[in-house]
């Protein structure tokens, strides 16, 4: 992208399609373009520093524990902690009706905490093999490269905590003895409740990583500022080029290409869909939560102060039947299949908005894009719309289909009424916001698949050992060599840097069997053998040097003759052995005169 503090550019229009770069083999990472030492040293990091997220997952655990203890009633948790003020035997009579005894809360508020807290911190051994193989010149940007990386890893360590709160209410459903007998309108706002402290939890989580710590690289923000500021003009330009790279996929497509139809590619529908689903994380679920807390807990006290006419408080009604369930299920599987296909939609739509671009080139702000790239502003703009639209189609057909079997309780026409109200709009806000950064991900791939940001690193940690050890690979050192080759002459003493590190000796890469493993058959046809340093060898100009035979100076028999050798030429004279040399049996050998 180009940056905002840049210089202003003339226009461009009637870009080529860009070209897909090779990927490289994360094998053949050079050392000093690798991070950190070894994946062992990573985890050793994460371990230091787990205190921080640690004491974060232990309260979200004692959180999660708390919403399912008062989850099974909590409008009669809250009437029994009142009486209890005047009668304390009465807070023990209803913790035994609603299914808990003291005994068992206090073994779970001691243990069941820590003991989820340990399984989170013991997941941790999995994020260095999770980040790993990251390239940070894949990602446009220095702050989106430390942000995934933190993102993966708040994934691992989160994980246990949402697969409990997922299975939660399956076990409900298929009857397992528990506390919660139906989900009810107090389990419900329970486990509404308990998605908003997870989302809490992963943003403090991210927060008290501290990536660049953990990476040994200068923190996103202190780069851009050096981008920005610093006096010297090298190292302003060298920040400003790691802080973000030029995305080289340009908006509207050229005609003809793979990404023109991109969008209703498989990885096109796929990648449509997770930005979605990660957009509506932040524009849709907070709001569903306050909702969902609303919603539950007023059913909650409307069926409690009912039950006190009926003399039954602690019995949990459900309140959503299966008729809801299998209603609702299944539209909103349809609704989120047809959010896939919403930017491929949106982008025929805007067809007519080509001729109206004035500069291709991504810029980093969207205010920017949008204004000289009205067709971009078009596409994004339609996948809002047709996501509220595609919304509320679903949330229509469903309100038909409840009405018509009769399940249309006051509970759910109060829901209905605040997901058309709330939740709709919300959705096609959160699908512009990710067309917004996303849409090129749609139509052509990754960025990283056309750009390679200019940074020092191309790989966090090694798959496998250490990054010293990988400066001894053979395969590593012929790579790096072949690049230094390929930069040019201006790098020869980099090639003897890298020569005298893995001890080969220099050769010359004319003759036959240096520059190939393998001994070629035309070669041994003729009579050609791998040149070795022996006789005859344009490296020892035929001397034997330490004495031996087989030289030119020195008597013996020669390969190929049965006639006894004597040192003489084939003209007559005797070779001069002043200016001859032993052959250097170390590199110290290679440097003396």
């Amino acid at each position: 992208m180009t940056s905002p503090h840049s210089r202003a550019l003339p226009p461009l229009t009637n870009l080529p399609a860009p070209r897909v770069l090779p990927r490289e083999s994360p094998s053949l990472v050079p050392p000093d373009a690798i991070m950190v030492e070894s994946k062992g040293l990573l985890r050793r990091r994460l371990l230091r520093r787990s205190w921080a997220p640690g004491l974060v997952i232990l309260g979200l655990w004692y959180a999660l524990l708390g919403l399912y203890v008062l989850g099974a009633s909590p409008t009669f948790w809250f009437l029994s902690a009142l009486v209890a003020l005047g009668e304390p035997t009465y807070l023990r009579a209803a913790t035994v009706q609603l299914g808990f005894s003291r005994s068992g809360l206090a073994t779970a508020f001691g243990l069941l905490p820590l003991a989820g807290t340990v399984l989170s911190l013991a997941m941790m051994q999995l994020a260095p093999s999770a980040i790993a193989g990251m390239d940070p010149r894949r990602h446009l940007s220095e702050r989106g490269f430390q942000r995934e990386v933190a993102t993966r890893i708040t994934a691992i360590l989160l994980a246990p905590p949402l697969l409990v709160l997922l299975a939660l209410p399956l076990s409900v459903v298929l009857g397992l003895k528990q506390p919660w007998s139906a989900l009810g309108a107090g389990p419900l706002m329970a486990l509404t409740l308990g998605a908003g402290a997870i989302m809490l939890a992963w943003v403090l989580v991210r927060r008290t990583l501290a990536v660049p710590t953990l990476l040994g690289v200068p923190d996103a923000g202190e780069v851009e500022t050096a981008g920005r500021l610093d006096r010297d003009p090298a190292v302003r330009l060298a920040a400003a080029k790691k802080v973000l790279a030029q995305d080289r996929r340009h908006l509207p497509p050229n005609p003809g290409t793979a990404a023109r139809s991109g969008a209703f590619s498989p990885r096109g529908l796929l990648t449509a869909l997770v930005r979605i689903a990660r957009a509506c994380l932040v524009w849709v679920a907070p709001t569903a939560v306050g909702l969902g807390w609303l919603l539950f807990g007023t059913a909650d006290a409307i069926n409690t102060f009912g039950g006190m006419l009926e003399t039954n408080l602690v019995e949990i009604r459900s309140a959503l039947r299966w008729p809801v369930l299998a209603v609702g299920l299944p539209l909103l599987g349809l609704v989120a299949v047809g959010l896939a296909f919403v930017p491929g939609l949106a982008v025929l739509a805007a067809e007519g908005q080509r001729a109206e671009v004035v500069d291709q080139r991504t810029y980093a702000t969207w205010p920017e894009r949008a204004r000289v790239n009205p067709w971009e502003a078009r596409v994004v703009t339609l996948t809002g719309v047709f996501s509220a639209v595609l919304g509320l189609l679903g949330l229509l057909t469903g309100t038909v289909l409840l009405v018509l079997l009769g399940e249309t309780t006051p509970l759910v026409w109060s829901g209905l009424v605040a997901i058309a109200l709330v939740l709709v709009p919300l959705l096609g806000v959160g699908a512009t916001a990710a067309m917004r950064t996303g849409l090129r991900d749609v139509l052509y791939g990754p960025a990283g698949d056309y750009t390679r940001r200019e940074t020092p690193y191309a790989l966090i940690a090694p798959d496998i050992g250490t990054r010293t050890q990988r400066g001894q690979d053979p395969a590593v050192r012929a790579e790096m060599r072949r690049r230094l080759q390929a930069e040019g002459a201006a790098q020869g003493v980099a090639l003897l840097d890298v020569d005298v590190a893995g001890e080969r000796l220099w050769m010359d890469d004319s003759a036959p069997g240096t520059t190939d493993t393998a001994v070629r058959e035309a070669d041994l046809g003729r009579g050609r053998l791998p040149d070795f340093g022996g006789e005859g060898s344009p490296f020892t100009r035929g001397a034997d040097g330490a004495g031996g035979s087989g030289g030119y100076g020195a008597g013996g028999y020669r390969a190929g003759d049965d006639a006894y050798f004597d040192g003489a030429r084939s003209d007559g004279s005797r070779a001069d052995e002043s200016h001859r040399h032993p052959i250097p049996d170390s590199i110290t050998g290679l440097r003396e005169p």
